[in-house]
């Protein structure tokens, strides 16, 4: 796989219907917002002049806070594991030192703290537990975030608690069951994408500006006031990032993304939203781009749309001596695969699955839901796909679209702070 000219295409690339919500009783919650590969939030620069939420079409944060909405912009590595990144939240959302693990930081090759959000925490004065919990939303790979996240607040990590005994990060010790009441992913790449498999694309959003931060402290690149996107992407590959396969890059790979899903399980008191988006069409067999998709993703649409093939069946971990292969049934990439938002294969984002000892996909529990779903925790409410492309359902580049992306993410907060 070629990390670099990946991470370089998908960086650049990463860079509407109404949907009324249930009836029932407000559930006034923070709602913390996750952005997906390549993305920012409000501990970066950026934010300020061109939100993620939002882009081109609208400031969602203000505008669900104008709306009466507590919700929170996190800011996690744009180019890190979900395992990275579910850390990283978790000591925002906490505001403490970010511990990505003892034996997890051993067998990936870099530092086991990072960043420290004492005193900065992303929700001030907040105390975050069964009786103060919060919904999470996340685009494209911030989906992936959120789910582990969940998943470690309940389950734990036991190789982590036995490697760091008392020291252990009170995220791998489980127990904390009711910390989320919701979590939403949007356009999420659950199953992995085949823009892994194929190349395309061209500047769907690049960035000079200075003072650009790849949160990747764990791995010594740190960030300064002069330093742009480019200049952050030399330092990656002059320290060897993606050899060390701890990378969302990694994590995409279908291969690598249904092995973690199968760690991850529903939980039966979360009430769990899944929306997505194709922005393809078929023409004589294959899905080509519609006329409303961003001239920048059209490319790599046209290539995933075609795109046939079969997984390695392997995916590999760690680095240095503690690197491994892992072997995991090989998956057919057949039609099925081609529709898409640009970015992301339709059948990957719809809803998580696993495989079975023979291969076969597991599917997440899930219902197709629309707006007349009775909403019922541990499963899938998964609503009709939209007509966005990738960076649509945020809002955009071009054009702005203010009243109908404002519009679905007031219906995203009605659903998922009502309880029926």
């Amino acid at each position: 796989m070629k990390y670099k000219t990946l991470c370089l295409v998908l960086a650049a690339l990463m860079t509407a219907a109404l949907l009324s919500g249930c009836g029932g009783k407000v559930v006034a919650l923070p709602t913390v917002f996750v952005h997906g590969y390549s993305g920012w939030g409000s501990y970066d620069a950026r934010q300020a002049h061109f939100p993620y939420f939002g882009m081109n079409a609208a400031d969602i944060e203000k505008h669900l806070t104008d709306g009466g909405y507590d919700v929170y912009m996190a800011s996690v590595g744009p180019h890190s594991s979900a395992w990275d990144r579910a850390c990283e939240l978790y000591a925002q959302i906490t505001g403490t030192r970010t511990d990505y693990g003892a034996a997890h930081s051993r067998m990936c090759g870099h530092d086991r703290y990072g960043m420290d959000f004492t005193g900065r925490a992303l929700i001030p004065d907040f105390t975050w537990d069964a009786d103060h919990p919060v919904n999470l939303v996340g685009h494209s790979f911030g989906g992936v975030t959120v789910r582990l996240l969940l998943d470690l607040l309940v389950d734990g990590a036991p190789e982590e608690t036995a490697a760091a005994g008392e020291s252990a990060s009170p995220l791998f010790t489980g127990g904390h069951r009711g910390w989320v009441h919701a979590l939403a992913i949007l356009a999420a790449p659950s199953n992995g994408t085949t823009a892994m498999d194929v190349s395309g694309g061209g500047d769907a959003f690049s960035s000079s500006t200075a003072g650009y931060d790849p949160h990747l402290e764990q791995f010594g690149v740190t960030s300064d006031a002069s330093m742009t996107e480019a200049a952050a992407a030399a330092r990656m590959e002059d320290f060897g990032f993606y050899q060390h396969y701890d990378s969302a890059l990694n994590d995409m790979t279908v291969d690598r993304a249904c092995a973690i899903n199968a760690s991850i399980e529903l939980q039966p008191d979360v009430y769990y939203f899944c929306y997505y988006g194709v922005s393809t069409m078929d023409e004589n067999g294959v899905q080509v781009p519609t006329g409303t998709m961003l001239v920048q993703l059209r490319s790599l649409a046209s290539a995933m749309g075609a795109y046939t093939g079969t997984t390695p069946g392997r995916f590999t971990v760690g680095y240095g001596d503690l690197q491994q292969t892992v072997s995991v049934p090989r998956q057919s990439i057949d039609a099925s695969w081609f529709a898409n938002d640009g970015m992301v294969n339709a059948v990957s984002a719809y809803c998580p699955y696993h495989l079975d000892a023979s291969g076969a996909p597991v599917f997440d529990a899930h219902i197709d839901a629309d707006d007349h779903t009775e909403l019922r925790p541990g499963q899938w409410n998964i609503y009709p796909a939209l007509k966005y492309d990738h960076l649509g359902i945020l809002g955009g580049t071009h054009p702005p679209d203010r009243i109908g992306v404002e519009n679905f993410y007031d219906a995203l907060m009605q659903r998922m702070t009502q309880e029926p």
